[in-house]
């Protein structure tokens, strides 16, 4: 194989591998507050960014409820977005391989096989892509058979009609941002993101209620802004791609997207286990809502209240844990033991530090934070009692996505499937039904069960991290620490 041209000095951040298959030590000794800091500028920028993107999911929401017959339109988008959803970003997951192969080939200071492998993630989206619409229509058709109203069920239709087509833009922008941050460019990822709410909101106004001389669209006027908040994200990213294309010399061609069933199959390798994975988690939203509609309108508007809160403080984790993913990847590249340890603590240290400030929010203010959603003192009552429970379950969280990224950066993506598996759907699920219904305690009985399940996938991730970096350490895994070597040795 022809040795492929190096790319450290073009990757910030990175450095090249010294030695032939042999762990070496770093070029220069980093302290703990220089990983920090390394940690917050590729996550900070990521963290703001996700942040941003929760703004699009809360902008549709306040502007769908100033519909008329809103409850309709409400119900109705809520529906469309649990389907497409569910089936696109399990889509999107797929995805995660190319991270971690990226980064790792950044840390080896190979170019050529980072816009490879950019190059294979394309027939993910071209295969991906018609799968989901199909799937959305097919599962959409199902709703009568469910009891779903036909004035629900048309409503659903028409929104989804116009949401499927953000898939493709959806697609290719996830791809070219898992490209982007992992050789260190986030700051055209971080702006789509922040901008993507007043995109929607400008498109919102404008097609729900037939502003600018446009027709008024209602429902459908939501789903066609979100299709086109994603073409404006991906637009923002193709400069950044020829950029870095420029800059490090190498620019995708015909040959590199010719299938190669080697690199496809390590795609497919860590991709599914995080779809499923994903699957599994936005199950419990939708599981807790399901039984949570059985105690009323009150209790449920409550539960609503504290998962949008909750969402939106564990933006900032999942925009850290992406510079776990990504440093990790790029230090298992250069097989740098030392360097994957720290670059899984310093976003873990920053994580839980932010978490616990967000807990003491939490406890603090929570009748102000569940005031800024409704008036009604009863839903913030109970939605007071939920955000305390709330500021114990998000430190277990922030542990989990931030260890699961690290291990995703050493391309394990089934251990944080069984751990999830394990955490939520054996114990915490079946916890909060028995003490929400046959304990008798509601809506605090399911969130005391979402608090158990958190809190034991965290702690049950930190014990599988220590297991891994043991075992490493002792060379009884040396060899899956970096996982390009045998990659590259297949193809």
């Amino acid at each position: 194989m022809q040795a492929s041209p190096r790319v450290s000095d073009e990757v910030p951040g990175t450095e090249p591998r010294r030695g032939s298959g042999q762990a070496s030590s770093p070029m220069r000794a980093e302290t703990f507050r220089a990983d920090v800091l390394a940690a917050l500028r590729l996550g900070g920028p990521l963290a703001l960014g996700e942040l941003g993107w929760m703004s699009t999911y809360i902008v549709d929401a306040l502007m769908i409820g100033r519909l008329p017959h809103s409850a309709l339109s409400i119900s109705a988008s809520s529906l469309g977005n649990t389907i497409f959803y569910a089936l696109a970003f399990f889509a999107v997951y797929m995805l995660n391989g190319l991270e971690t192969f990226v980064a790792q080939a950044a840390g080896q200071g190979d170019r050529t096989e980072g816009v490879r492998m950019l190059s294979q993630s394309m027939w993910i989206v071209l295969i991906g892509t018609p799968l989901v619409v199909a799937a959305t229509f097919g599962m959409a058709a199902l709703l009568p058979t469910f009891g779903t109203s036909p004035e629900l069920y048309a409503e659903t239709q028409r929104y989804l009609h116009a949401l499927v087509w953000s898939t493709l833009p959806l697609m290719l922008y996830m791809a070219i941002r898992r490209f982007l941050q992992s050789v260190n460019r986030v700051l055209l990822v971080s702006a789509s993101l922040i901008t993507a709410g007043l995109v929607n909101w400008l498109f919102d106004w404008l097609l729900l209620y037939g502003h600018g001389g446009l027709p008024a669209m209602g429902i459908a006027g939501s789903g066609w802004s979100t299709v086109i908040v994603r073409c404006w994200m991906l637009l923002l990213l193709v400069p950044g791609a020829l950029l870095a294309f420029r800059q490090m010399q190498v620019w995708p061609t015909l040959r590199m997207l010719v299938p190669d069933a080697g690199r496809l199959k390590a795609l497919f390798h860590i991709g599914w286990p995080s779809g499923l994975q994903f699957s599994l988690e936005l199950g419990i939203s939708t599981y807790m809502s399901i039984l949570c509609a059985r105690l009323g309108t009150t209790m449920l508007a409550a539960h609503q209240v504290t998962l949008d809160l909750n969402a939106f403080a564990y933006m900032v984790p999942t925009g850290l844990a992406y510079a776990a993913m990504i440093r990790v990847g790029q230090a298992a590249g250069r097989s740098d033991l030392p360097g994957v340890r720290r670059n899984a603590a310093a976003p873990l240290t920053v994580a839980l530090s932010y978490s616990a400030c967000a807990a003491l929010l939490f406890l603090v203010f929570a009748p102000h934070l569940a005031g800024l959603y409704t008036n009604d003192p009863q839903v913030v009552a109970q939605a007071t009692q939920l955000l305390r429970i709330c500021a114990v379950l998000i430190l277990g969280d922030a542990t989990f996505v931030t260890l699961e990224s690290a291990l995703t950066g050493l391309g394990d993506t089934r251990s944080p499937l069984v751990v999830s598996l394990i955490g939520n759907w054996m114990l915490g699920m079946p916890a909060a039904y028995l003490f929400a219904f046959p304990m008798g305690h509601g809506v605090y009985g399911l969130w005391m069960g979402r608090a158990i399940a958190s809190i034991t996938t965290g702690l049950a991730m930190a014990a599988w991290w220590w297991h891994r970096m043991r075992a490493e350490h002792s060379g009884r895994s040396r060899s899956k620490l970096n996982l390009l070597t045998p990659l590259q040795a297949r193809t």
